[in-house]
């Protein structure tokens, strides 16, 4: 009988480890109201899974065919299901849409495929209801909360917005799934969100078992966890190769003063606690786009974003790739290392947007080396206009108008044992009258020897120096425009 179990629980082991979470976000077609016309909305399911158990490769992504294949496992077969206020679905009951779609990104570091899905239905006005992707099983093995069983929902609610009479689009957000962090050491992740309708945006833990049934925080998360109404994780690992659960709702509300959002959108990612090691340094990810920022594209037109990789560990470290979580269709360059400086590594990503892609796209991306540690998570969302580049959300100031550019060069000693940072940086505004100020820093740091006393008020002090010079770049910029 013991064998007969050690049998059971080794084929549910196997078969519980390829689902890594997820989210799912809707827009109208048309904001607008016809009376007595149907409401079209865009449902998009974006999940993560694992790659050894989900395949993907640069052809299935390119053909965007065929969907991923999840076999005989946990959550095949599955639709998005209605699983609250059904009544008031809308005619969604009897047209669910399938869960898994094409894949979009996979890293063969992370062991990991993203799939993302996009389905049109027809909805009656004033519809609401939960959307559903639930089953038993699945989960990576984890140290807290249980892996038996995943819930991640979306709230749809095709009601007029009483601000303007229109229907309302639910925020976007995502994040790489996993997120590495050091063991005993807090870490913060900002949650990347972009909102169509630039609503006042608050994130909460998921709760209750349609949001995240048997995986619901604070169970899930090492005691200390917080998570900020503006989306700011702070996380502390207990024990390395413990993973966690993270699971958040992302929700918009008309106004600051809101109590009942427009919309719930899930975001479920894990979280793994990686051993510390001799060099503790992560990779630096940098682009020629900056973290965090939003930018305006069209459709038809391409757009490239060239990525640098820095090294900062020696020769002993090697950049194995870097993975993403995007839409489709994203074209990767091949990773090179610099041959000059072997501490660098490069690649370029392209992507030309579709009329399906209009508002509001998220892209996350980490660097991972072959001590299986990531760079921080770099992410940039996207506003997609259909017949320019329009403002982003919020933005009032044509990118057009005013132009920002920052370089960033850091070279690193050949010999290991040593490292010598150079940090350039130009700042250059312009304006469609005049040049405005153009300046430039270079900070040379002194050469620190691993085990040698580093001198921190040195360090301090140069960094509280390109403080400085950024404000004062920045004083001279709100002189002239305001």
């Amino acid at each position: 009988m013991n064998f007969i179990w050690q049998i059971l629980l080794f084929v549910l082991l196997t078969e519980a480890d390829h689902f890594r979470g997820g989210t799912i976000s809707w827009k109208p077609i048309s904001n607008n109201i016809t009376v007595g016309q149907p409401i079209s909305i865009m449902i998009t399911q974006t999940y993560s899974w694992t790659l050894s158990l989900v395949g993907c490769n640069n052809s299935m992504i390119a053909a965007q065919s065929p969907s991923v294949n999840t076999g005989t496992k946990v959550g095949s077969g599955i639709s998005l299901f209605c699983n609250d206020s059904c009544s008031t679905a809308g005619g969604y009951i009897g047209n669910e849409v399938p869960i898994t779609g094409p894949c979009i990104d996979f890293s063969s570091s992370l062991d990991l495929t993203v799939s993302q899905r996009s389905d049109i239905v027809n909805l009656t006005a004033n519809s609401t209801f939960t959307a559903t992707f639930s089953t038993g099983g699945g989960w990576q093995i984890l140290a807290l909360g249980s892996s038996a069983g995943w819930s991640i929902s979306n709230r749809i609610d095709l009601r007029a917005r009483s601000d303007n009479g229109l229907i309302n689009t639910s925020p976007v957000a995502t994040c790489i799934s996993y997120i590495s962090v050091p063991v005993g050491i807090p870490q913060t992740i900002q949650i990347p969100v972009l909102d169509a309708d630039n609503d006042f945006i608050r994130c909460r833990f998921a709760n209750g078992s349609s949001e995240c049934v048997n995986t619901c925080p604070p169970a899930s998360l090492p005691v200390g966890t917080t998570l900020s109404s503006s989306c700011l994780l702070t996380i502390t690992g207990i024990t390395a190769g413990d993973y966690y659960l993270v699971a958040i709702q992302v929700e918009d509300y008309m106004t600051n003063t809101s109590i009942i959002p427009l919309s719930s959108v899930p975001l479920q990612f894990l979280i793994r606690v990686y051993a510390n090691q001799n060099c503790t340094l992560k990779p630096l990810l940098i682009a020629d786009t900056n973290n965090n920022v939003c930018q305006g594209v069209q459709v038809g037109v391409s757009f490239t974003i060239t990525w640098t990789v820095i090294n900062r560990c020696g020769d002993g470290r090697i950049i194995n790739d870097i993975a993403t979580v995007s839409f489709p269709i994203l074209l990767k360059s091949t990773l090179v290392q610099n041959i000059t400086n072997t501490s660098l590594w490069t690649t370029k990503m392209t992507w030309t947007p579709t009329a399906n892609q209009v508002g509001s796209q998220v892209f996350c991306a980490v660097a991972n080396d072959n001590a299986t540690i990531q760079s921080d998570q770099y992410c940039i969302s996207f506003f997609v206009g259909l017949n320019s580049a329009p403002l982003c959300p919020g933005v009032t100031v044509s990118p057009t108008t005013i132009v920002t550019t920052m370089q960033t060069s850091i070279s690193l000693a050949a010999d290991t044992s040593q490292q010598t940072t150079q940090i350039s940086t130009a700042v250059t505004y312009t304006s469609s009258a005049m040049t405005i100020i153009s300046t430039s820093s270079s900070i040379r740091s002194s050469t620190v020897k691993i085990g040698e006393k580093v001198d921190w008020p040195v360090i301090l002090g140069l960094s509280l120096l390109t403080l400085l010079l950024a404000l004062c770049c920045l004083s001279l910029c709100c002189y002239y425009f305001l």
